[in-house]
């Protein structure tokens, strides 16, 4: 299951507010949440996975006992796995779903959209 919400940018604020929201969804919180080094949540990037949280960024993560994971830098197999959430979001939700009468409807809209 999802948790979906649209925020006009990135600020501190609205990743708390994502986080409250999501996790009241949920009923319940994440033991562990995987992060894209967001200037919201990171200070400094060191070697590997190790990283300088900002102070109400690790705070948040405090209060929801959340354990926060950073992905690696270059690693694009780690960012690959947050992105194909996000392709399969839009989608789930933003894509339209088609219904045609007959399979010789559905037929005849595909061949329309093959010639264009």
């Amino acid at each position: 299951m999802f948790f979906v919400r649209a925020y006009p940018r990135e600020t501190q604020e609205m990743v708390f507010d994502a986080h409250d929201r999501a996790f009241a969804f949920f009923r319940g919180a994440c033991t562990r949440g995987i992060y894209d080094n967001m200037k919201t949540a990171v200070d400094a990037i060191f070697i590997g996975r190790d990283r300088r949280y900002n102070r109400r960024f690790a705070q948040m993560c405090g209060y929801y006992l959340v354990e926060p994971e950073a992905c690696t830098p270059a690693a694009g197999w780690e960012k690959g796995q947050v992105e194909n959430q996000v392709g399969l979001v839009r989608e789930r939700f933003f894509t339209p779903r088609l219904r045609f009468k007959t399979l010789e409807d559905l037929n005849g809209w595909l061949a329309d959209k093959c010639v264009a």
